[in-house]
C-alpha cells in the first residue's frame, strides 16, 4: 500500500500543469501594455509644457504607466510579482489621481485593478 501511495505522489509531482491564459486575460494584458505605453509617452511629453503646475504628479503617472507595462509582462509570464506590482502601481495611480485630478479619478484608476483581479482570481494556482 505504501508503494502505491509513493507512486501516486511521484506521478503527481512529475505531471506538468497546463497553464491556460484564456482570451479575457490575454486581451486585458494587451490593453494594459498598449495603454501604458501610449499614456507614458503622452504624459511624459506633457511634463515639459509651460502650463504644467505640478510636474511631479505627471512623473508619478509616467512611473505608474511604465510599472503597469512591467507588471503585465510579469503576469503574462505567470509571476506573482506581476500581480503585486500591478496592485502597487494602481495605488500609486490613485494617489497621483487624487492629488492631481480629484477624488473622482479613484474609480477610473481602481476599476482596471478590480477587472484584472477578477480575471486572474481563477488562475492564481498557475503563478509562481
Amino acid at each position: 500500500m505504501s508503494s502505491k501511495k509513493h507512486n501516486k505522489n511521484q506521478v503527481a509531482k512529475n505531471q506538468v500543469i497546463k497553464k491556460k491564459r484564456g482570451t479575457a486575460l490575454t486581451i486585458a494584458l494587451i490593453i494594459i501594455v498598449l495603454h501604458g505605453a501610449a499614456a507614458a509617452i503622452a504624459y511624459s511629453s506633457m511634463s515639459t509644457g509651460p502650463d504644467v503646475q505640478r510636474p511631479w504628479i505627471i512623473s508619478m503617472f509616467v512611473i505608474h504607466f511604465l510599472a503597469n507595462i512591467v507588471a503585465a509582462i510579469g503576469i503574462f509570464l505567470w509571476k506573482k510579482w506581476g500581480i503585486s506590482l500591478y496592485a502597487a502601481s494602481s495605488i500609486l495611480g490613485v494617489v497621483a489621481g487624487a492629488l492631481g485630478v480629484g477624488l473622482w479619478s479613484i474609480f477610473y484608476l481602481i476599476l482596471p485593478l478590480v477587472i484584472l483581479g477578477y480575471i486572474v482570481k481563477s488562475k492564481l494556482k498557475f503563478f509562481s
